[in-house]
């Protein structure tokens, strides 16, 4: 996909939807719709108006997991994507969307408040869509979201990981989920994160809707330096003159800037993440088309890290637009 078109613009707004045109006028009409609703979204009584949007956006890659696990995604952190969710289940109770827009809403709405308590009916609504719609991954992906959630022990987790890989073994999000599962943070260690990373970085296809997990990794090493404090902390920008992780990022920034190497739906996310990682590693003239690859694209994460993402990101793309027009020394 890269680049599609030139921009030195910087970016106006976060765009979760990244460049997923058809997803931009599901967002659209749907909130049009939720505007004209006002105050009373609940009391909706149009059967199907607002969720149609939805339906459709979700429908239309048909066996296109990656694409719809974006869009799934996306419509669960909405504000109003719980009370969308119940409406739809009230007037669809049989669809398999319905459900799986409800549980990850309730997952969203979960990890956003530091809460794992009463899901217990996500695990339903997870299996019951699974039965309905047994060949698609995002049943089980929203019950290892689930399982992670309340740091369950392998022996839950291993089946479920198993089945999202049966299905589509390249799964976007089941691979970041599985990867801060393994952290030290949560139930793993440094020593799980690198042998996780290891063995799907050794047989990954090229261009996968997964080619950022290494470099995530290494990010996320980054960050664990920075917090530790003292020395560490303090020594932790050499973190990506490490020959290690400076081949990562020299691999990400030759491959992924290649036309047509990235073709998922999240690619833009992965070039704000290089990007971010570009400027990380004083890198600014590097950063600086990579930049403009994402056409003005920017995401939350990993923005966010440092601060109001919008703010920041526009501050590095002013610093690397810069950094363009030097000359080196």
């Amino acid at each position: 996909m890269w680049p599609r078109r030139r921009n030195q613009q910087p970016p106006r707004r976060l765009k979760p939807e990244l460049d997923d045109g058809p997803l931009v006028r599901a967002l659209t009409h749907l909130e049009a719709q939720i505007a004209a609703q006002g105050n009373n979204l609940a009391e909706c009584n149009d059967r199907g108006a607002l969720t149609y949007p939805i339906e459709q956006a979700l429908r239309d890659p048909g066996e296109d997991w990656d694409r719809r696990m974006h869009r799934l995604l996306v419509f669960s952190t909405l504000p109003d994507a719980h009370v969308l969710a119940g409406q739809w289940r009230a007037w669809s109770p049989a669809s398999a969307d319905a459900m799986l827009l409800q549980a990850f809403a309730d997952i969203a709405r979960a990890r956003a408040g530091g809460a794992s308590s009463d899901l217990g009916a996500t695990v339903s609504l997870c299996r019951d869509a699974a039965e309905l719609a047994p060949s698609d991954p995002a049943p089980w992906v929203g019950l290892l979201s689930y399982y992670r959630l309340l740091r369950a022990p392998w022996a839950q987790v291993h089946p479920i990981w198993t089945a999202v890989k049966t299905r589509d073994p390249w799964n976007r999000e089941a691979h970041w989920q599985m990867l801060h599962y393994v952290s030290p943070e949560e139930c793993g260690s440094n020593v799980l994160t690198v042998q996780f990373t290891d063995s799907v970085a050794a047989c990954e296809p090229l261009g996968s809707p997964i080619a950022a997990i290494s470099l995530v990794a290494s990010l996320n090493r980054y960050r664990r330096a920075l917090s530790a404090g003292g020395i560490t902390g303090l020594t932790a920008r050499r973190h990506w003159d490490q020959p290690h992780e400076r081949a990562l990022v020299d691999n990400a920034f030759a491959t992924w800037t290649q036309p047509g190497f990235l073709r998922h739906a999240a690619a833009l996310a992965d070039l704000n993440l290089l990007t971010y990682v570009l400027t990380k590693a004083a890198r600014l003239r590097d950063a600086w088309p990579v930049f403009e690859a994402t056409a003005a694209v920017a995401t939350s994460w990993p923005w966010e890290l440092d601060g109001d993402p919008l703010t920041e990101v526009r501050e590095w793309h002013s610093r690397a637009f810069r950094a363009r027009n030097q000359r080196p020394r």
